[in-house]
Formats: structure tokens, sequence, C-alpha cells
């Protein structure tokens, strides 16, 4: 008999993973329409009992169906089989040896134990996180600040350079909380406040210590308490891939060369230490400035996890976002992880890693990443045009199921931050497709992240202009409304926070986007319409929210709508 299929499964993150000591997700991807139903057979293989259970398909990528089951076993021993089912009634076995047709003997995939470890803790809060990024140097002067004597400041309203400072502080932040939590926001990450001669502070020179020019230990702590008491965490930026040149250690080496006893806490090229150009491995591409450092050298690692402990122990920080994390060693991170959980175990970790970050998602390093993919599959619809409503679902689908499921959760979805254009500025100043992105953003599984402004409608290209002084005289106060509503609605509707998502791909041919949010009996569905036609919605139905000026039995094209059955 021809094989008429075509499917693919690994017995490993990210398509087989537990959630727990006893249970498995697995997940099977079949070749697009060929599957008519898909189940699993299951069991400890030291135990003859066999277990079954249907696998529901819960999206589709450009040629794939994707199917999922959850797999409770009394022991953390798994073997499966998976049995497909074609359109033409066909029966087939897929198994560690390929395709078969024999249930009983062909060989099955093993998942061999659950280690304690091997799956993330399910920090239930992140369902109802609302992220927001501030650059503490341009977001507020607090009163009463007083201008420092070595550095000179600009104007709020100048445009921002490479090197000018305009102010901001850890109290101007503290005087805006208020702000924050009218607008919806829980989760507060700041960029680097640690001593620094640059205004980004990336190429830190004393971890332990607060640029004198945002404050005080003191100004951190009060900060902390009272996003606390407004029940939002704050989450700092963890620098560790390299630090400043002045940073003591690099200065040790500088005078001492090979002599130094720091010498290996760098990829220094021969000796002594040349400046210009490098030979030591740097941040990017010969930034002097900004040495890499050794993460691999026990001491290091030491001073770092000392580090990551000091602040969360002195300061009770909610958490750290990891820079550069994909160029520092695995197992620091394994490491910091279990050193971090042990202080706070609801802290979250989030590595900054541009593309897949599945190395790192296995529930031993870290809680979730900035989803930058998620992004650029936006970006590609939104921006570059270049991609169909049908490629857009597609790769939406691919990049939900890419992760263990408390990853997805975790993960901060950006539209923008303080390394990218700001978002009106790619849309060209259109605030109807912003709107849009919004919308998609506010209801997507994961943590959405707002960079500070944007709600606002704040521009600027490319770093350092994106890093503008926050606009506080509202010059779109309609978006800040618009924001504010949706995030509402998201703390409000369970299932646009917690719920599953599954895309109606069948409507992207007419260019609709429609997916819908669901947990326990409650289910919201979220409609755009991007094509040049009206689109007719179900009559009766409660619209939760409408980008349309009033409610209507259709949707007008170009507009989107949060809508829930009666």
């Amino acid at each position: 008999m021809n094989n008429p299929l075509w499917a693919r499964h690994d017995p490993w993150i990210p398509e087989a993973y537990p959630l727990n000591a006893h249970t498995l997700r697995v997940t099977l991807y079949i070749g697009k329409n060929a599957a008519k139903a898909v189940r699993v057979h299951y069991g400890d293989r030291y135990d003859k009992r066999i277990y079954r259970a249907a696998l529901a398909k819960v999206g589709q990528n450009a040629s794939e169906d994707i199917f999922q089951a959850t797999l409770p076993l009394h022991t953390g021993r798994f073997q499966y089989l998976f049995e497909i089912i074609t359109r033409e009634l066909q029966s087939w076995t897929f198994g560690a040896d390929g395709l078969g047709q024999d249930v009983d003997h062909d060989e099955p995939f093993q998942y061999a134990y659950i280690q304690p470890g091997e799956w993330s803790s399910d920090l239930s809060w992140v369902n109802q996180a609302v992220c927001y990024q501030i650059f503490p140097d341009r977001f507020f002067r607090h009163r009463g600040a007083r201008r420092p004597r070595h550095v000179t400041l600009s104007s709020w309203s100048s445009e921002p350079t490479p090197t000018s400072f305009f102010g901001g502080t850890l109290k101007g932040i503290e005087e805006k909380v208020d702000y924050l939590a009218d607008l919806g926001v829980n989760v507060v990450y700041l960029t680097p406040i640690f001593l620094s001669p640059s205004n980004h502070r990336y190429d830190i020179v004393d971890y332990f210590r607060i640029d004198p020019l945002l404050g005080m230990m003191e100004d951190l702590q009060s900060l902390v308490h009272k996003l606390h008491q407004h029940d939002m965490k704050l989450i700092l930026d963890a620098v560790f891939n390299h630090t400043s040149r002045e940073f003591f250690a690099f200065q040790d080496i500088v005078r001492n060369a090979s002599h130094s006893p720091f010498w290996d806490w760098y990829f220094v090229e021969g000796s002594p230490v040349q400046e210009d150009p490098p030979n030591y491995e740097t941040f990017g591409t010969h930034i002097a400035t900004m040495p890499k450092l050794n993460v691999s050298h026990p001491e290091v690692q030491r001073y770092l996890l000392n580090v990551g402990r000091y602040w969360i122990e002195h300061a009770d920080i909610d958490g750290w976002r990891l820079d550069v994390a994909n160029e520092v060693d695995h197992d620091f991170w394994r490491r910091f992880r279990q050193e971090m959980k042990s202080l706070k175990p609801d802290a979250l970790i989030i590595g900054e890693v541009w593309h897949d970050a599945t190395p790192w998602l296995s529930g031993d390093q870290f809680d979730g990443t900035m989803n930058y993919p998620w992004r650029h599959t936006l970006l590609d619809y939104f921006v570059e045009q270049r991609r169909s409503v049908s490629e857009l679902a597609q790769h939406l689908d691919r990049w939900q199921w890419k992760y263990p499921d408390n990853a997805t959760r975790a993960s901060w979805n950006l539209l923008g931050t303080h390394d990218t254009p700001r978002i009106l500025t790619l849309l060209k100043g259109d605030l109807s497709r912003l709107k849009l992105l919004f919308l998609i953003q506010m209801t997507w599984r994961g943590i959405p992240m707002i960079y500070y402004g944007d709600e606002w409608g704040m521009t600027g290209e490319g770093d350092p202009l994106c890093r503008g002084g926050m606009t506080w005289d509202a010059p779109n106060p309609a978006l800040f409304e618009f924001v504010k509503r949706l995030i509402s609605l998201r703390q409000q509707y369970r299932a646009l926070s917690a719920g599953d998502l599954h895309i109606h791909h069948e409507w992207t041919a007419h260019d609709i986007l429609e997916y819908e949010r669901t947990t326990g009996s409650q289910t919201v569905r979220i409609t755009i319409n991007f094509g040049q036609k009206a689109w007719a919605l179900p009559s009766p139905r409660q619209t939760l929210f409408s980008t349309m000026d009033k409610m209507l039995p259709y949707l007008a094209p170009g507009h989107g709508e949060i809508w829930i059955l009666p």
C-alpha cells in the first residue's frame, strides 16, 4: 500500500514535555488535511496496561495540521504510539520507526522519565499580567530633582542622542505609579539602573550600586513598595553577557595583563589589553566599551549569582529580564534559576532571545522569552505587507505552538522596545492599524508588553530616536483610552487572559482573521476584517469591544471586534 501520509514528532521539547510529574503534553504534525482523526496509545513501558486518548487539532501552519493531547499517567515513564485515521479511513501508526500499520507491535516513542525540575513551575499570576517597559532616564524627572553637576541634562522634549541625558529618576517613576495603575498594567520592567557612564546603562560599572543619576537604594525600595501596594511587580534588567570597560575586573587586567587574577573573566587574545581595535571579545562587533564576560568561569558565576540574589533580598524585586541571554552559558542560567526561585518561587525570569528560544525554555532556565518572532510575524503583514492573511494566521499558529504552554504564557508579546523603531513610526502614523495591533496583542496568549509612550502614540526611528522623553501632554488621548479599555477587558474576561486560543483558518481566504479564547464554559471571539468588503457577524451577539464608532450587524473593512454569543 502506498504511504499517503507525512507526519513528524520528536519525543522531547517542544513536541513532548511534562506539565507535572505525571502528565505529558504531546504535539504531532501531520500533512495538511490528511487526517480525519488521531489518537494515541500510551502507558508505562513496564506496565501492560494501555491507555488511549484522542488528539485535538489545535492549529495549522503552511503545510501541516497541528494536533495535541495531554496524557496523564500514574508514573513518570511514558511510551506512546500515534494512530492516524486518514480521510480515506485508512489506519496508520506513527512511532519511533516512522509510519506503520501494526498498533500492537510497531515501535513506540519513549519519554524515559519525568525528572524533577523538567517542567516550568506554573506561574499562575502571569495570565493576568500586562507588562510596561520603561527606559528610566526618559520616563519622568521627579519634582525637586537636582541637576547633577557632572552631567548636562537635555531638555525633556529635545531629540535624543546616543550620549544625551534627560534626567528621569526612580522617584519620577514612583510618582507615576498611579498613572500606570490607571492604564491597567501590573508588571513594570526597567532597563538597567546600575552605575554606568551611559544613558542606557548596558555597560555596567558596579552591579551593586544604583546609578546616582537615577537615585539610591532607598528610592528603589520605595518604588517597589508602592508598586506592591498596587499589586504590581518590578522586573530589573540583568546585563551578564558583558560589562563596562570601567568594571573593576576589566580594569585590573588592563593594568596587570595576564598577571591579573581576573584574566580569565574575559576573552583576551594576547597581552597587554588593546582597545583600538579591541583584542578581546565584546558585545556586538568590536564595541570596546563592552567587553564580553566569560560566564562559564566559576568565579564569574559566583559573582553574578550574588548580584541576582542581592536585589531580591535587599529590594524585593520580582524577577529579571536577561540581556543578550542567548550568548550566555546554559549551565549558568540553570544555576541562576535555581538561586532566584529559592529566594522567590514566583519570580519571573525572561530571556532576551530574538530568534527561536526553545533551547532555553525546557523549564530549567527561563520562564519565558521576549517574543520577537511573534512581533516579526505581525510586522511582516502590517508593515512589510509581504504576507497574506492566511500566511499571517499560519505563522501566528506556528509560533503559538512552538514552545511549551507555560513558556508561551509567560513570554512577553511586544510591538516595540528600546532596541526597535517606534511601532507608530513603522506604521507611518496609521493609528487605525496600530489599534488593530493593540487589539491582537491584548487578546493573544502570553504577556502583552507596552513600550513606554506607545499608548500615547509616541514616534521615533531606531536607537536613539526611539528613546525620547515620555510625552505627558497626551498627543493621542483617544489611543490611551483605547489601550486602557483593552487591558480592562483582558483582566475582566478570564478567557482573554488564561484561555486556550484557536484560529479559524477557514475564514482567512476572505481576509478575515478570527480566533477564539476559551476557558471552561467561557468563549470570547476576536474578528478582524482585513478585506475590502463588510463581513457579517452572528446576530444576536454581545459586542464587548469594537474599533467601529457604532455597533452594526457587520464588521466594516479595516476594523476589529471582540464579541461573545449571548
